[in-house]
């Protein structure tokens, strides 16, 4: 019997630097999508949003950048299973955006059994594990 492993869909990333030199990570944020579309799209709205906060011809630039057949081309370029990117000078501040292909897995429930010798407390990866042995 063949099992799917996981499903197919586009990790988004959107990192804005301080300065012209991202140098320094003002913020991150992070998008899963289904489709290239989809992941097209939001890109172009978040990228507009932010150009909403300038004006005259740094913003036309922004919204020029989005518009111009960018869009066609970072779909294109998802659905052969390349990431792609947009990067704007968006008033003294660097904005980055990413979005590549990748196979979403499936999180396994946490409701069975829980192994023995696991000491109460350890949570996930980042909680400490102790592990306790047979006397």
């Amino acid at each position: 019997m063949k099992r799917d492993v996981g499903t197919p869909g586009i990790w988004c990333e959107r990192v804005v630097y301080r300065s012209l030199d991202a140098d320094v990570v003002a913020s991150w944020a992070s998008l899963a999508v289904r489709s290239p579309a989809q992941a097209a799209r939001a890109i172009g709205a978040d990228a507009r949003r932010t150009a909403g906060g300038l004006t005259g011809r740094a913003r036309r630039r922004v919204v020029r950048a989005v518009e111009d057949g960018g869009r066609v081309g970072a779909v294109a370029a998802l659905h052969r299973g390349e990431p792609c990117g947009l990067a704007l000078n968006c008033g003294g501040v660097w904005v980055e955006w990413s979005a590549r292909p990748v196979l979403f897995l499936p999180v396994v429930s946490r409701t069975g059994p829980r192994c023995p010798k696991v000491a109460e407390g350890a949570v996930g990866f980042s909680g400490v594990l102790v592990v306790r042995t047979p006397d």
